[in-house]
């Protein structure tokens, strides 16, 4: 992590005391172990958990390293809970990598599950932090267990829109190229996170820089595309960025609309304000 949040962390840890970090495992519906990390404030005091999804390859590791714009300490400090996890197949977790298939995304249930469930827990102030291809784990389950488990928001990070996009970021690994070939529609109906983004029955936050991590500029089409599918479709709010609420906008708005940075240390804070802005909203009636 850089200078700025390291000194950032120091600071903010003044003003909720002493954390905590433990390991545990899950078990997921076909029985593979689920390694599950929670960095929160060392008390019992009911309150917003943040699940963290990483993206293509990584696991729960990604969010203490600093290589993502938030670490579980940085929401710790904050008074957040947050639970970060090894997808099926990767870290500690049992089971193969899916690429973000139906283990990987029932292992996320799994944590949503748990962390609905604890009892320092607000279950309706609790939401999802998806960073890059965590999309494609995080709103298909969303889609289909979010309004069970009164999951009151999805924020995304840069994550790709369609399977153009994701085939775009990086060559699929074998196991998966080789599911691609078996059956096409079947392995991107599970994947493609724009048609689950219509059906989320939580808020929907896009964090979104011109320059995408992943994708360049290309990455800009691709949010405003999400941010419309959730706009007219169950999501109670959408957002781009701090720009105005519920706007789905045309592509050809990009010029005037407020984007995140692609620097690190700007970004970082940014979504952490965010973040904590989204636990402390009252859930929509």
């Amino acid at each position: 992590a850089s200078p700025q949040r390291r000194l950032r962390l120091l600071r903010d840890a003044r003003k909720v005391g002493p954390i905590r970090q433990g390991g545990l495992f899950l078990t997921n519906a076909s029985g593979y172990r689920v390694f599950v990390t929670v960095t929160e404030p060392d008390d019992d005091v009911p309150r917003p958990a943040v699940v963290l999804v990483p993206g293509r390859d990584k696991t729960s590791a990604a969010f203490s390293g600093g290589i993502y714009p938030v670490t579980g300490r940085e929401l710790a400090v904050r008074g957040l809970r947050a639970v970060a996890f090894d997808p099926v197949g990767r870290g500690r977790s049992w089971g193969h990598d899916d690429f973000c298939g139906s283990e990987g995304q029932d292992s996320l249930r799994a944590v949503l599950d748990y962390a609905h469930a604890r009892r320092n827990v607000l279950p309706e102030r609790s939401g999802v932090a998806s960073f890059s291809l965590g999309l494609s784990l995080a709103a298909p389950t969303l889609a289909e267990h979010g309004g069970r488990l009164s999951t009151a928001f999805l924020l995304d990070w840069e994550g790709p829109a369609d399977r153009d996009a994701i085939l775009r970021t990086g060559s699929l690994p074998p196991a998966a190229r080789a599911a691609l070939a078996r059956d096409p529609d079947v392995f991107w109906r599970h994947r493609e996170p724009l048609p689950f983004i219509e059906e989320l029955p939580c808020s929907y936050v896009r964090v979104q820089a011109q320059n995408d991590h992943a994708l360049g500029v290309r990455g800009a089409d691709g949010a405003l595309a999400l941010l419309a599918a959730a706009a007219r479709g169950s999501a109670p709010c959408t957002r781009l960025n701090d720009n105005p609420r519920d706007v789905a906008f045309r592509p050809d708005q990009k010029g005037g609309l407020r984007w995140a940075s692609d620097s690190l240390r700007l970004l970082s804070p940014f979504i952490l304000h965010t973040l904590v802005a989204l636990t402390a909203e009252e859930p929509p009636s």
